[in-house]
């Protein structure tokens, strides 16, 4: 969807659209923007049912009567495929997730309430009877057999055709007994489930493009571990948990974590345990919010580098550790997940892989064809972010990122460390709860985990992404667009920070016009404490400077 800026002033605005209130204003701004078109919620369809003899696209009718099955369907990029499934594959014949089941919930509980999701606002609209084509099942990675049932895991091995295997832990600080257990053990069990199954198709294993991040050039291949999943697997087997968290640096050795380093176990799994089946790799790097569906701006958690915007959009985070010159790779989930399934399309059309052969491996990246630099993507943001601020910030946006480590502790305890202790004990004197000290210590865990991707510049190659994009039909790349030489990083931005607003903040439009009022406010104050300060510094400089002269004279 194309967005049309309308420039001029307008005053306040409300209407009423089914049954949602949408505020129109604009305050100290030329553009007057309607904040759900631009989010595209007011371009959903009308439900139209597809014939059975109407013919679909290539990728399309490869899903046609199949059973597929997706693990992680509760994580972001497995939310979003589990969306696409079943918007657009109309003649699919049924998705199958596995589930865990959780805090006493049962499964189908879980999956009711992940639909809940604005996300699936426009499944529900355009496939009002989506429901009849998910089943869920009881199971988990981390157990032999996926700890499935006698009943359903002869229902599965019967029927599926197509397997996604996107269940991973993606915590960087993970232990390692439970990193190895999702990322290693997890792929292992699937991969024995998968070569049980009669009439598989396709399947498709997720990992990431910085599985082999202690690596600066990676290329779509497999490279070599220094320790063997199997003695891994074994290590968690026979050794406590305190043994093996003082072997987990060593373990890890030159991966910055243990999810880097388990995923890229994981890929080993695949390498020797994969021969034989209709397998492929799926490598994306940083998964950020979506381009342009099933809605613009999507995203549900706050890894990377939308961390960062919603700690400086909240006026929390002031500065960050890295060089803003570098390129950061990231790509829009629902571009992920169009390549994701054109992967299981190309897998499945392509002869199985034999022992000894090399399993395909598909590098989903941006630096390669589309760069964007840590700066320019902040810009971006702080441009298009600026119409959008949230009832929920504490200061007006002041961010600047810090190449220099030294320089960065120092402007870090100015800005974060020292003004936290000094707002919590003002609070305590007020009878109010003290928090930004703990919200800095978190920050401060978190930049010491998101250094080492700040501070390196990766070389990807994506060759075989290239071929599987350029050997599509025109109507799959209508229909399931994932080019990203041809996405617009500044379209990106446009909804960005409207949709953490919305969709992770949990921030209603409706509060737009205070929102407004208190940016406004929270802008003023913020030039009066750099004036402020700036005096202050400017004496401190004088009485130096004058008492340096006075020792001269």
């Amino acid at each position: 969807m194309e967005l049309h800026l309308k420039a001029m002033e307008r005053k306040t605005t409300t209407t009423r659209r089914n049954k949602e209130v949408v505020t129109k204003d604009i305050i100290n701004s030329k553009y007057y923007l309607d904040p759900l078109e631009l989010l595209g919620e007011r371009s959903f369809k009308e439900p139209q049912e597809v014939p059975e003899n109407v013919q679909g696209t290539n990728i399309q009718e490869f899903f046609r009567g199949k059973n597929v099955m997706l693990t992680g369907a509760t994580g972001f990029m497995g939310k979003v495929l589990t969306e696409k499934l079943l918007r657009s594959m109309p003649h699919m014949k049924q998705l199958y997730v596995l589930i865990r089941t959780k805090k006493g919930k049962d499964v189908n509980q879980r999956l009711d309430e992940i639909f809940e999701d604005r996300l699936y606002k426009r499944l529900k609209a355009e496939v009002p009877d989506y429901r009849k084509k998910i089943t869920v099942v009881a199971g988990d990675c981390c157990l032999p057999n996926l700890g499935l049932t006698p009943a359903d895991h002869q229902m599965l091995v019967n029927n599926i055709n197509v397997i996604f295997h996107g269940a991973a832990t993606v915590r960087f600080d993970e232990k390692i007994r439970l990193a190895v257990d999702i990322n290693v053990y997890g792929a292992r069990e699937v991969l024995a489930f998968a070569k049980q199954i009669k009439n598989l198709a396709s399947m498709v294993h997720v990992s990431t493009a910085f599985a082999n991040c202690n690596k600066l050039y990676i290329e779509e291949k497999f490279y070599s571990t220094p320790i063997s999943y199997e003695d891994i697997m074994q290590m968690t087997k026979t050794k406590d948990d305190e043994e093996l968290d003082k072997l987990t640096p060593e373990l890890v050795g030159d991966w910055p974590n243990t999810y880097t380093f388990t995923k890229a176990l994981g890929e080993q799994v695949v390498k020797s345990e994969g021969a034989g089946l209709p397998i492929s790799i799926f490598r994306p790097s940083v998964v950020i919010s979506s381009y342009r569906e099933p809605v613009r701006g999507w995203i549900d958690n706050v890894y990377g580098p939308t961390g960062l915007l919603v700690g400086a959009g909240t006026g929390v985070l002031h500065t960050y550790l890295g060089d803003p010159t570098h390129i950061t790779d990231m790509v829009p989930v629902d571009l992920a997940t169009n390549a994701l399934i054109a992967s299981a399309y190309k897998t499945g059309n392509t002869p199985k892989v034999e022992k000894g052969e090399d399993i395909p491996i598909y590098n989903f990246v941006s630096s390669t064809q589309n760069p964007i630099s840590w700066k320019d993507f902040i810009i971006l943001n702080q441009k298009h972010g600026m119409h959008w601020p949230t009832i929920r910030a504490v200061w007006y946006y002041s961010f600047t990122p810090i190449g220099n480590p030294f320089l960065f502790l120092i402007v870090n305890f100015l800005l974060h460390t020292l003004p936290g202790y000094i707002l919590d004990f003002l609070a305590v004197i007020g009878g109010e709860t003290p928090m930004l000290s703990k919200i800095y210590k978190k920050l401060g865990k978190f930049a010491d985990t998101m250094t080492y991707f700040a501070t390196r510049v990766w070389t990807f190659r994506n060759d075989r992404i290239q071929d599987l994009w350029a050997g599509l039909s025109e109507e799959d790349q209508q229909e399931f667009f994932f080019d990203i030489s041809q996405m617009n990083w500044e379209y990106h931005a446009q909804a960005n920070c409207l949709g953490l607003r919305v969709y992770l903040v949990k921030d209603d439009i409706h509060t737009l016009p205070a929102a407004r009022k208190k940016w406004q406010r929270l802008y003023y104050a913020h030039c009066a404490l750099r004036i402020i300060s700036g005096v202050i510094l400017f004496k401190i400089v004088w009485m130096i400077f004058s008492f340096c002269l006075g020792l001269i004279s």
